[in-house]
């Protein structure tokens, strides 16, 4: 799965997952170089 910044924000960062799902994370569980329009890709394993 895909999850792409859209915007930051004071401590609040906002994104599109790649199902266009849009979701706001708090700032702190990113890097200090996040950039808008950085990409993470990440995997979902169910338990």
């Amino acid at each position: 799965m895909k999850l792409t910044i859209l915007r930051i924000e004071n401590r609040i960062v906002n994104c599109q997952l790649d199902n266009g799902t849009i979701i706001d994370i708090a700032r702190r569980w990113f890097t200090e170089d996040i950039q808008e329009g950085d990409t993470i890709e990440f995997d979902i394993h169910d338990l």
